[in-house]
C-alpha cells in the first residue's frame, strides 16, 4: 500500500489583473470522481471564449469577473463530491470494507447517485430570462450533433418559429440563428418541457436566456449587447 494524502483546496481569487487561473492552479481535488482535469476543461471552456472577446475589443474586460463568480460553484460541488466519494472508497478496514461491497452488490448501499453540474446563477447571464444559467440540450441536425453542425459561438436557436433578423452586431460576435426545421425527439422534447422557443445558448453550451416570443427574443439579445458593453 501507499500512504498519500489527497487535497481539496480552491483558491479565493482566480483573477488579480491580466492573471487568470485555471485547471489545478485554481483549485485541487482527491481523484476519486474522475472531476480534476473535466473542472480544468470546463475552466478553460468558459475563459477562453471571454478573453477572445476582450483582447479583441468586442468586450469589456469586466466580462473576465464574471470566470470565478460561473467556476467556482460547479468546481466546489466537484470538491465536496470528490471526498464524499473517498469516505466509500476509502475504507482501511477489512469487515467494514467487506460489509460495503455486500451493500453495493445488493444495491442497497443508500450511497447516493452522482449530482449533476450546478447552473450557473451569477455572471453572464440574463437576471429575469427563464432558465438562464442551465446548460443546453445537445440535439442532432440532419444526423449530426448539433456542435459539429453549427460549431460553439454564440446561437440563438428557434424551435417551431419563423426566424428574427440577425443583428449586426450579434453576427460580428461570431452569432447566428439556427432555426430547428426538422428538430430530433431530443430538442423537441427539452423546447417542450421547458416551455420555451427561442434559446440563446453561449459558446460554453450554457443559456443566457430563453424566450417565447420574437419580441422577447429581440429584447434577450439587446440585453446581451448591453451586458457586453457592444
Amino acid at each position: 500500500h501507499a500512504v498519500y494524502t489527497f487535497a481539496a483546496r480552491y483558491a479565493e481569487r482566480w483573477r488579480v489583473g491580466r492573471v487568470l487561473l485555471a485547471g489545478d492552479a485554481a483549485h485541487l481535488m482527491p481523484p476519486f470522481a474522475g472531476q480534476g482535469m473535466c473542472s480544468g476543461l470546463r475552466d478553460a471552456a468558459n475563459l477562453a471564449w471571454k478573453l477572445d472577446l476582450v483582447l479583441d475589443g468586442r468586450a469589456d474586460e469586466v466580462l473576465l469577473d464574471s470566470y470565478q463568480a460561473e467556476r467556482l460553484p460547479s468546481v466546489r460541488a466537484a470538491i465536496d463530491f470528490s471526498m464524499e466519494l473517498g469516505k466509500v472508497i476509502c475504507v482501511p478496514d477489512p469487515a467494514a470494507a467487506a460489509a460495503r461491497d455486500a451493500a453495493m452488490a445488493a444495491g442497497v448501499d443508500g450511497t447516493a447517485p452522482a449530482p449533476g453540474l450546478p447552473d450557473i446563477d451569477s455572471g453572464l447571464i440574463h437576471p429575469t430570462a427563464p432558465h438562464a444559467g442551465s446548460q443546453f440540450v445537445q440535439g442532432r441536425v440532419d444526423g449530426r450533433l448539433f456542435d459539429d453542425a453549427h460549431g460553439n459561438g454564440w446561437r440563438l436557436v428557434v424551435h417551431a418559429a419563423d426566424p428574427i433578423d440577425t443583428p449586426d452586431w450579434f453576427a460580428a460576435l461570431g452569432g447566428s440563428i439556427v432555426v430547428l426545421d426538422r428538430p430530433d425527439p431530443w430538442f423537441d422534447r427539452w423546447f417542450t418541457e421547458h416551455d420555451t422557443v427561442f434559446a440563446l445558448q453561449r459558446p460554453d453550451f450554457y443559456l443566457y436566456g430563453t424566450a417565447s416570443t420574437a419580441a422577447a427574443a429581440a429584447s434577450l439579445l439587446d440585453d446581451l449587447r448591453r451586458d457586453l458593453c457592444q
